[in-house]
C-alpha cells in the first residue's frame, strides 16, 4: 500500500485497540490495547440552545468526563459536536440523559475509527475529491482531519471497516 498507511481504532478481544495494518489485507500487524470497553459507540449532539454556544462544547465534554468516558476521536462545528467514545451500558444511559438537557443527542453503536495517513512521498496527494470518490458507497458517520496534516479519521460502521480498509488497500 503505497498511497497511505492505515490504523483503526476498534474493538478487538473485547478491548478497545489500536490496530496498525499492514501492506495486505487480512490481520492487523500490531495492536495496542486503549481501553477495557466493550463497546465503540458514537454519539452527535446537536444544540437545543439551551447553553450559550461557547459553552457548548465546554458543557458536553464536562459530562462525559465526569462519567470517566474515554475520546478516541472528535469533530465540532457550530451548534455540534460528534464524538467517539467507549462506555457500558449504563454509562452511557447516564450519559445521554445528561446530555440530553441542552442537546439532541444520537447514539450509533458498534463503530470503528479509521486512520488514514497520506505516505511521505505523496504528502499533499491525497485531495478530497479523491477521498470523496474512494468512498462514494460507504456511509461515513464522522469525519475529521487536521489541516496540513495528511491525516483523516473516518468513523464507520464496524460491518463496513474492511470494505473501507480494502477500498485503500488497493489505492
Amino acid at each position: 500500500m503505497e498511497c497511505c498507511k492505515l490504523r483503526s481504532v476498534g474493538l478487538y478481544n473485547g478491548k478497545v485497540c489500536l490496530a496498525e495494518w499492514g501492506d495486505k489485507e487480512g490481520e492487523p500487524s500490531s495492536f495496542q490495547v486503549l481501553a477495557e470497553c466493550t463497546e465503540l459507540v458514537y454519539v452527535r449532539l446537536r444544540t437545543l440552545e439551551a447553553v450559550a454556544s461557547f459553552r457548548f462544547l465546554e458543557r458536553a465534554l464536562a459530562v462525559m468526563a465526569h462519567y470517566d468516558m474515554p475520546v478516541f476521536a472528535m469533530a465540532s462545528s457550530a451548534g455540534s459536536f460528534s464524538v467517539v467514545t467507549g462506555a457500558d451500558a449504563s454509562a452511557l444511559q447516564n450519559v445521554c440523559k445528561e446530555l440530553s438537557v441542552f442537546a439532541e443527542v444520537t447514539v450509533e453503536k458498534e463503530v470503528e475509527v479509521i486512520c488514514v495517513q497520506e505516505a511521505d512521498d505523496r504528502k499533499g496527494k491525497m485531495s478530497e475529491k479523491s477521498l470523496v470518490t474512494l468512498l462514494k458507497d460507504i456511509p461515513l458517520l464522522m469525519v475529521s482531519s487536521e489541516e496540513g496534516s495528511g491525516s483523516v479519521s473516518l468513523t464507520v460502521r464496524r460491518k463496513d471497516r474492511d470494505k473501507v480498509l480494502n477500498l485503500f488497500f488497493s489505492c
